[in-house]
């Protein structure tokens, strides 16, 4: 047997994964491919990987005639079945839904008649597609109005960060370099960008019972993952934090009985009776056989894509930034009008306050200083009071908004410090910590509140991979970017909310700098006592808890997807 080079790790060392006499059994025997053909002849052997496990068929025919059938494919049996699959590519599109708040251009890589591609323009995406049925891009181009490229992906030459979402479905089995087409998608894909892949699943219990007459076995199918080979690829491509999830077909019973006709012709026939007897051939089916991988990746940020980090960094710009400066109150008013006056007028354009149902004149206070005043009708919390501030910054058009307490205890004069950095570009968030320089003892901190605060940042510091002097000041910029990608709604309204939006950033590997800030202790300022401070404590433990298990892919949170 001539060994050849795996795909996935290189080595020229494979065993026989099994052989197939599928011609001689009857079992196939058409030359030209089409994607709902129930009788493709299964490759004569496939071979296994000793070392990394890729299960493969070797090579048989050139590249190019392969490409050329491809090329020539002409499937009428697929389009009647057009309902069904694009119920399929809407369950789909629903789990891609979320990922839309990055962007929202997505590119198809073996896109077909462009079933998907339309459900997802409906769905609001910005589409395109790739192709080589030169009879699909017919199809999807006139029928369905598509920009689709009768070409490979390699051929289509897409500029570099493109797409925010790139899908491939049922299509990187049938490649013949998968693992550099993933390189080439990596390349399109934006910084925060998602990769769809789904595929046969070779470990699934369907294809260890049915071995060769599995249905996704067929000589067109190149390569044969498991989960484990698939993050492999994935990871070597330059993918990482895979998640997956089960995979759902719609068809019509017709169609499902005309597809078991190979393995049970008799009983495929009975069956037919029975749908028919019953009207049920043009009824529709959703069934998952828990034999096809569906995962979700994004692009991997380790040292080895440093230069491309540093190309993703966004470039200084002299475009004005609208800076607006929220002050989230509650019973403020005695040293309101000393933090609004302290507020660098020169480079804010807009000063809001949400008053957090105060008993005393917080309201006519602000707005005799003529700040924009927004009213809560009942106590939200000081979480809550803050996602109402960045709601109604991002509303005014914020690109920089500044959260600063209105108890004077942080000193606003620090402002033109806090945003720099964002808007030379490079911070997505700054934070005034008030332990670099010893701001925070020489303020006039508590010694117990002083030590607790470094314990509880050091400990996140271990947990999250950074390296922030402090996690809970009350003194932040942000820029747009930022609370767009952290989900602050789904935050808690309690003082943990200013720890769960740094974790949401971290995530979307948003960056952090940190300014030295002076704070002032004092008898109105308001400060968090002794068991809402262990409550606080014990909800940042929590969270880093939370961080943990979505980071593993054990238990997903929504407020951190």
């Amino acid at each position: 047997m001539q060994e050849v080079k795996c795909n996935l790790c290189g080595a020229a060392h494979q065993i026989v994964g099994f052989r197939s006499h599928s011609a001689a059994e009857g079992h196939g025997s058409r030359e030209n491919y089409t994607i709902s053909e129930q009788e493709i002849m299964a490759p004569q052997r496939i071979l296994k990987c000793v070392k990394c496990g890729l299960v493969f068929v070797p090579p048989e025919e050139h590249p190019e005639n392969i490409q050329h059938k491809y090329m020539d494919m002409v499937d009428e049996k697929y389009v009647e079945e057009e309902a069904g699959r694009r119920a399929t590519a809407r369950i789909v599109l629903q789990k891609l839904e979320k990922y839309k708040k990055f962007g929202n251009r997505l590119l198809d890589v073996g896109c077909g008649t462009g079933f998907f591609l339309d459900e997802a323009r409906k769905m609001g995406w910005e589409v395109c597609g790739v192709e080589l049925s030169t009879w699909a891009v017919k199809h999807a181009r006139e029928k369905l109005n598509l920009e689709i490229k009768n070409m490979t992906l390699k051929e289509a030459d897409f500029p570099h960060k493109t797409f925010d979402v790139v899908t491939m479905l049922d299509t990187i089995e049938h490649l013949v370099d998968p693992k550099e087409t993933l390189i080439q998608i990596r390349k399109i894909l934006k910084p925060t960008g998602i990769l769809y892949v789904n595929t046969p699943e070779i470990d699934s219990l369907a294809s260890r019972l049915l071995k060769a007459r599995w249905w996704g076995i067929n000589r067109y199918h190149l390569y044969y993952f498991s989960k484990s080979t698939l993050t492999k690829m994935l990871k070597a491509a330059g993918f990482e934090g895979t998640r997956w999830s089960s995979y759902k077909r719609v068809f019509t019973f017709s169609y499902w009985i005309w597809r078991f006709r190979s393995y049970n012709k008799t009983l495929a026939a009975i069956m037919a009776f029975i749908c028919r007897s019953a009207h049920l051939e043009n009824k529709f089916l959703k069934v998952n056989f828990a034999d096809q991988l569906e995962s979700f990746s994004r692009r991997c940020r380790s040292l080895e894509y440093l230069d491309e980090l540093e190309e993703d960094l966004p470039k200084k710009t002299d475009k004005k930034m609208k800076t607006v400066v929220v002050l989230p109150a509650y019973n403020a008013a005695k040293t309101l009008e000393a933090t609004y006056k302290d507020i660098p007028r020169d480079i804010v354009d807009e000063i809001v306050l949400v008053d957090d149902c105060s008993s005393d004149k917080t309201v006519e206070t602000a707005e005799k200083l003529g700040m924009k005043v927004f009213v809560h009708e009942r106590n939200t919390g000081y979480g809550g009071n803050q996602k109402t501030c960045y709601e109604k910054a991002l509303e005014m058009g914020a690109d920089i908004v500044v959260m600063v307490h209105p108890d004077y205890q942080y000193d606003p004069k620090a402002i033109p410090d806090m945003v720099t950095p964002i808007k030379e570009g490079r911070a997505d968030a700054v934070f005034g910590s008030r332990m670099i320089k010893g701001g925070a003892l020489i303020g006039g901190m508590p010694l117990w509140k002083h030590n607790v605060n470094i314990l509880l940042s050091a400990f996140a510091n271990v947990i999250l991979g950074t390296y922030l002097s402090e996690y809970h000041s009350g003194f932040r910029a942000y820029s747009a970017k930022y609370l767009s990608l952290a989900d602050f709604k789904k935050n808690s309204d309690n003082f943990v909310f200013d720890f769960e939006i740094i974790v949401q950033g971290l995530l979307h590997y948003c960056r952090i700098e940190e300014v030295p800030i002076r704070t002032r202790y004092f008898d109105e300022a308001s400060s968090i006592k002794l068991l809402p401070s262990i409550i606080y404590g014990l909800s940042i433990l929590k969270t880093l808890g939370k961080f943990m298990l979505h980071n593993a892919n054990i238990v997903k949170f929504k407020q951190f997807e």
